[in-house]
């Protein structure tokens, strides 16, 4: 997110209306099968979400997914869910192996 946050190369969070509870239901979803890797964000007071759509205009009415800075939102976010989780399997395995290093 361009105002505050910077959301680091190998982290994926997911944004979500936190009023909306079809955005709800699907944020959950998506932290549950991706083994509570990816970080789920409410937008829940009308600045931050406004602040936010100012930056992502096409956004607006969608769940935004970040995989790491790349911002997806649209239609592209469903079929982008199990790549991403895959991903944070990835991320997660590469943290593990490279801790001990």
């Amino acid at each position: 997110m361009k105002q505050s946050i910077i959301i680091p190369k190998n982290k994926i969070a997911i944004y979500y209306q936190g009023y909306c509870a079809k955005c709800r239901f699907l944020s959950k979803m998506v932290v549950v099968l991706s083994m509570y890797i990816i970080d789920r964000i409410p937008l829940e007071v009308d600045e931050s979400i406004q602040l936010f759509f100012e930056d992502y205009p096409k956004a607006k009415g969608y769940p935004i997914l970040f995989l790491g800075q790349t911002p997806i939102y649209n239609y592209w976010v469903f079929p982008a869910v199990p790549f991403a989780i895959v991903l944070s399997w990835f991320y997660k395995l590469q943290t593990l192996f490279t801790q001990d290093n």
